[in-house]
This record gives structure tokens, sequence and C-alpha cells, in this order.
């Protein structure tokens, strides 16, 4: 190994495996000139790149960097900081572990992944756009402390946040309706906050994303993307205690403390076990709001001789938040001009309480057989409780005392959900024709009953109308809520799958993927209230996955894939009814190189998305309040998307992504303006040499979205576009290591103090973004 790639890993103290203005002039019609940055920006990441590599080549004092490991080897090594010599060469260690993991790694690229296929394959080999937000990645930026805000932070992903603890996704302008944990589907649900979204990442070595349509992998769904979440191991094998701690305290009075520690039980190294806890208080950025989490995980892993291997886990949550808005900031006036609201304004009450908890348990079970062929089956158990104050306000206030608001809801919602997920699978090779191919078989189960009860005040304590909730001390009665509920929404979701696909080695460089899925899916929602008709489904629907690979070089490859889709909808028409389900097609074609043994990845593809029965907001709300959507035949999207990932040299890490996309419905008009069609995101960071500076990092980021657009319904019932300008989200991060072991760190998020919305239009509300806040860490390894 060359001294200068052996002294990569020493960057960052932790050891491998480590057990761890005014609302913006939305109808301003200019064109903003961060629509041509993001293009520009993008390019210049991607040619910076290739001159670092060029330059890495001619180079005798920074040689080329080697590859990590072959495609084939399943095992890597693993080097901590204290193993690097004072001359900056790695002194021998060995830690074996999954290939797979990015734990360990000073890395913002993995080199391998399944997320496409179930089969490993290299990055630059999968047939469809692939993003990894590794765990250095996450440790390097700690505001990335929730799952919701890794996916702000992925590429072409974004979020709509309709109230304070609820997000939707969305890519490609659709909607994400599921997520799966270390790679078992389990069905996401926008409607209700169980929870998910503000899941710690404490738990988890990696998020990955699929974008495009994922319907052989995930089952039904949108051509949007497929989010898996992949869980810390328990895979220190050596003596005593390996570990971190980690501290932070920042804006809004957080205070976070974090602890990860693994050991071996068995002198072997046989049987492992790990734990992760983590609590963190904030208080918001808006008056009256305040949270606490509490994250526990544990995991214990066996090996039942040389080739089973058995895998525990389970882990709980607890998310306490008060001063909590359901809905958002009226976006008019009563006269219909657009309201001017703080950042800090909030309309609910302290006592606005939204408590969640969440548990889940799961075994794997895994062989290896003499004939390489290896079976995996797994079961998860989940469950999830929540108890909200739901205090929902309508209308549009006065513009001089900001009163007018009128109670639409003001209820506790006591909700349950329990999600079972089964999953098995089989995976080898068969040798036909000369050649030697790869196969996969899979059957799978996933159920999902959630349950609400709605509880009313009791009688006389209902406020009718809302005081001036600008000002800091606004506050409500607080009501004491009916023993019985007057009304309850249940329902279930089901879904078995078998599946199988297999790659078809044409030639050395030629693959053929070909995969088929047959789904039965079945859906029952009771109905709620006078307004919501039963919703009740059996749907069996096959999925069908074609891809071609082509490697130009070991380095660059060429891809085109096709996959159906078939999405079952929860929008509603203006009876009522669910809208049918999506149909349609994905077609992908793509560019991918893998340099210097996949240190450094880049893609980039194009798409296009056909669908029909698409629901397309109409801007009205029924007599139940809920949205109204009406179904389009013919939609077409069309896109880009580019992403660059790894190590540009070895103290300079990127991630950097750029998507666009249109889409039109059958006559030519444009459709989902809601959600940015056009971002770019961009992460770095770059460790100093020298005696002076070689224990500091710098690093930085800029997220830009374009520009937005929604129709709403202003005072008077008349249909207004309202229109959010580009904007550009930058952070800054510096690290200082202390010692070996120790590390200080700072960070900045919104270092611009930019002004902008995190969702508007729906139900003529809005959310701000948080300003401008600061975050200091301290991160101590053993």
């Amino acid at each position: 190994m060359s001294p200068t790639f052996a002294a990569f890993p020493s960057m960052h103290p932790a050891p491998p495996v480590t057990p761890a203005a005014r609302p913006m002039a939305l109808t301003d019609g200019k064109r903003p000139h961060g629509s041509r940055l993001s293009a520009l920006a993008c390019a210049c990441a991607c040619l910076a790149a290739g001159a670092a590599w060029a330059q890495a080549d001619q180079s005798a004092a920074s040689p080329a960097m080697p590859s990590l490991a072959s495609p084939q080897q399943r095992a890597e090594a693993q080097t901590p900081d204290d193993q690097v010599s004072a001359t900056g060469v790695l002194q021998a260690v060995t830690v074996t572990g999954s290939f797979l993991t990015t734990e360990g790694t000073p890395s913002y690229t993995a080199t391998l992944t399944n997320s496409t296929t179930g089969m490993a394959q290299e990055l630059k080999d999968s047939t469809q756009s692939v993003s990894i937000i590794t765990n250095r990645r996450m440790q390097d930026q700690p505001e990335l402390g929730r799952i919701i805000d890794v996916i702000g932070n992925a590429t072409g992903l974004s979020f709509q946040q309709s109230e304070t603890n609820r997000f939707s996704i969305s890519s490609r302008g659709m909607n994400v309706s599921s997520v799966s944990y270390d790679g078992v589907t389990t069905y996401y649900d926008t409607r209700f906050n169980f929870g998910d979204n503000l899941m710690d990442t404490a738990l988890y070595d990696r998020v990955e994303v699929v974008r495009g349509a994922t319907g052989f992998m995930t089952g039904p769904g949108n051509p949007s993307a497929s989010i898996n979440l992949v869980r810390k191991r328990a895979s220190y094998r050596g003596p005593g205690v390996q570990g971190s701690a980690a501290l932070g305290l920042g804006s809004w009075q957080l205070r976070r403390g974090q602890l990860d520690a693994s050991t071996a039980l068995t002198a072997d190294g046989s049987v492992r076990a790990r734990l992760v806890g983590a609590a963190q208080h904030r208080n918001g950025f808006l008056h009256r709001h305040g949270e606490q989490r509490h994250v526990l995980f544990g995991t214990l892993e066996a090996d039942l001789g040389a080739a089973t291997q058995l895998r525990l886990g389970a882990d709980w949550q607890r998310n306490r938040s008060h001063g909590v808005m359901s809905g958002g900031l009226p976006l008019f006036y009563s006269d219909g001009s657009l309201t001017h609201f703080d950042r800090a304004t909030n309309i609910a009450p302290r006592w606005a309480e939204d408590h969640n908890h969440n548990r889940s348990a799961y075994v794997v079970a895994s062989h290896q057989f003499a004939s390489g062929w290896k079976a995996e089956t797994s079961y998860t158990h989940a469950s999830a409780k929540r108890d909200f104050d739901n205090t929902y306000a309508f209308g549009s206030p006065a513009p001089l005392t900001h009163t007018g608001l009128q109670t639409s809801a003001m209820n506790r919602i006591l909700g349950s959900r329990v999600q079972s997920s089964w999953d098995g699978k089989l995976n080898g090779h068969f040798d036909a024709w000369g050649r030697t191919h790869f196969v996969r078989l899979n059957a799978s189960f996933n159920r999902n009953r959630y349950h609400n009860a709605y509880h009313a005040p009791l009688p006389g304590q209902l406020p009718r109308t809302w005081g001036d909730f600008t000002q800091p001390g606004f506050d409500l009665p607080a009501p004491q809520y009916q023993s019985e509920s007057f009304t309850t929404q249940r329902g279930t979701r089901t879904q078995y799958a078998l599946s199988g696909i297999t790659e078809l080695s044409v030639t050395d460089a030629l693959a053929l993927t070909l995969g088929l899925r047959l789904s039965r899916y079945q859906v029952r929602d009771d109905s709620f209230g006078p307004y919501f008709k039963p919703h009740n489904q059996r749907l069996s629907q096959p999925s069908r996955y074609l891809a071609l690979s082509y490697k130009l070089t070991p380095e660059h490859s060429l891809y085109a894939s096709y996959t159906d889709i078939f999405q079952p909808q929860t929008a509603m028409d203006a009876s009522g009814a669910y809208l049918e389900p999506v149909m349609g097609r994905n077609y992908e074609v793509g560019f991918k190189s893998g340099l210097y043994g996949g240190q450094l990845n880049t893609a980039i593809a194009l798409f296009e998305i056909r669908r029909d029965n698409v629901a397309i907001a109409t801007g009205d709300t029924g007599p139940g309040g809920q949205a109204i959507y009406r179904p389009v035949d013919g939609a077409r999207t069309r896109g880009l998307d580019a992403e660059i990932s790894g190590a540009i040299t070895p103290r300079w890490n990127v991630q950097a992504g750029l998507t666009t996309f249109v889409a039109h419905d059958a006559q030519g008009q444009r459709i989902s303006r809601e959600s940015a069609n056009r971002s770019f995101k961009l992460f770095t960071t770059y460790t100093f040499a020298g005696r002076a500076l070689h224990n500091l990092t710098i690093g930085g980021g800029l997220n830009w979205y374009g520009p937005t657009l929604r129709s709403v319904r202003n005072p008077a019932r008349q249909s207004v576009d309202i229109r959010q300008p580009s904007r550009a989200i930058a952070s800054l991060m510096l690290q200082y290591r202390l010692h070996p072991q120790a590390m200080l760190s700072l960070h900045v998020n919104n270092l611009f103090d930019q002004r902008y919305y995190t969702s508007y239009g729906a139900f003529t509300q809005y959310q701000w973004g948080a300003p401008r806040n600061v975050q200091l860490g301290f991160n101590y390894s053993f």
C-alpha cells in the first residue's frame, strides 16, 4: 500500500466498526440566477475529479490509489487510526467484516450494493440510479440525526413537511411509498405520523436510495424511489470493548449524548454483541416548540459453525414533542394578500403534544452451502404507538391583529400500528452455455395494521376562535378529553410476493438481467366519518424487470433497464372514493464509472416514465377536509440524474448529485410542479496535510432546489398560482483532531440564513425551513 493512501484512514479518529426577510415573493416571475449554477457546479465537480485522478496518475509523490478489494471479496481489511505509525504508514491489522458495510471506512461511497436486484453488485454494474449515504457522511454531518434529514440530503429526493412532525418524501415528482429495513420492505404511509421519519440515524450503517421504478424489489409503488435503511452489525471480534461516545451542544438549547459499544462474548469472537444508545433534547426554532428523543438498539450475532450465522436485534425509540402544529401557518390574510409571519411563529399552544413510541425486533438466519449458494430468512415485528393533541385551525387572519382563525379540529388521537414482515431468499450461480450465471429466488410477506381513535374535548371546552398566535405567550385553554372516542379509523394492508431474477453472462462484457415478481396486494380501510368511503381491494399484478449492461472497460459500463409500474392509491376524488391504481412503465439508460477499485463512483442516467391514472391535486377540499384529486392518463416524465461520490484524492471526499425532470399530461400540460424539478446537492470535506494543519478537516455543503408552483384557493375561492423561487441552503463543517481518538467539530447549517418553505399550498398553509443554527460536537473512540 502506498504511503499516500496508507494515511487515508487516519483522517478521522473513529476506528472501524465504530459503535459509532419575510415570506418569499412567491408570485415573482423572475428567473433565478441559481438555475444555471446547479449544472455548472455538478460539471465542475466531475471535471475536478477527473483532473485530480489524472494528476495523481502522473505524480510520483501521489501514486494512484489501489483498489479497496476485488468485487468477489466479502471481507475487508479495516484500519483504525491508532494503527497508523508516526511515518504515516499503517501497521498490520486485520478486522474482517461485511464488504457491504460502510462503517470503519472514510469513504462517501460504497463498493457494492444489493438494493437494485437483491444480488451484490458493484455500483458501476448496477442497472438503476443508486445513491448511498455512508456512515462516514452521517458522522461528518450530525445534523443528519433523523432519517428525514438524511433523505433531504440524498440526490434526487426531497420532502414536504405537512405538519411539524409529519413529512412525505418524493423523487422524480412522485411520492415514495415504501421503506425497507435491511432489504425487507415495509409500507410507508404518510397520512399518519407513526414516527418513521423521526427514527434516529445512530441505529444505521448507511442509507441506500434507488431512484426510479423499484417494483421488482419492493412490490407496488410509485416510480419514484425506494429507501433501504441498513442497520449496524455486531462485527467486532477482538478482545475487550470497542466503541465510541459523542456529545453535542447547539442552537435552541440542543443537548445530545450517544454511546456505541461492541464486544465479543466468546474468546474466538464467534458470538458478538453491540449496544447503541442516544438521547437528545432540543427546543425548536418555533415559539413554544420542543422535542425529546431517546433511542436504544441492541444486536447479537453468532456463528453457528463455519457456514451458518444467526443474527438477533431489537430497537426502541421514544419521541416526545410539544407545541406541535397540525397543518401549518395560514398562507393568506383575510384580504387575500400573502401573510408575512416570522419564522418562529407557531399557531399551536404549548400543550399540543405529539408522543411516538416505536419498537421492533428481528431475527436473521443464513447458511452458505458448499456449492456456493446461500440461503437467508428473516422475520421482523414492529409496533408503533401515537398520542397526539390535534389542534387544527383554518381560515385567514386579519392583517393587523392576526385574529380570526377558527377551530377546524381539536381532539386527542390515540393511534397504533403493527407491521410483520417475513422474507426468504436463495442466491447462487449456475453454469450453462459455457458461462457462469447468477440467480436469486425470493418469497416475502408483509402485513401492516393500523388503528386511530379520535377523542373529542368535554362539552364546552372547544374554543371556536383563536387569538393572536404570533405572540410568544399565545395559549389556548387545554381541554380534557372524553374517554370514549367519537370515531375510529382502522385499516390493513397485506402483500404476498414471489420473485425470481437471473443475471445471464452473454459475453465477457455483456450481461442480460431478467426478473419477474408476482404480488398479491390486499387493502382494507374502514370508513372515517360520513365523507370517507370504505376502501377494500384485492389486486394481483406481475412486475417485470429487464436490463442490459455492457462493460466498455473494467472501469466503465453502459446499461439500459425496463420496469413495470403498479401503484394502488390512497388519493380520493370529489365523491370520497379512492382512485384506481397507477399503471405504467419506466425506462432508463445510463453510463457509470467505478474508478480505482470503486473508491470514486460516477453515474449519469436518462429516464422516461409513462403512467395512467395519476392523481393530480385540484386545489379543492371535500366536506370532510380531505384533499381532492383527479386522475390523469398519459402522464409522461422525462429527466436526467447525475452523481459523483467517493474520494477525489486521498484527502478529499465528495458526494454531489444533479437531478432534472419535466412531467406532462397527455395534453402536454405541466404536472407535478409542486416538487422541484431541478435540484443539486453537494457535500465535501478536505483534510489538510503538513505538520501545522494535518489535524484539521474542513467541509461544506450546498442543497439547491429549482422553483416550484402550486395552485390554491384564496379567501375569495379564486384559483391562485403560488410560486416559490429557487433556493440554495449552504452548510459549513470544521473538524479538529485533539488526539488520535478524540475529535472536536463545529457545524453551521443554513449558513447564509436563507428563508424558504419546506412546504406550502396544501390546505392554503405553509411551513418554514429552519434558520441558521450551530452545533458543536465532541467524539471519543475507544
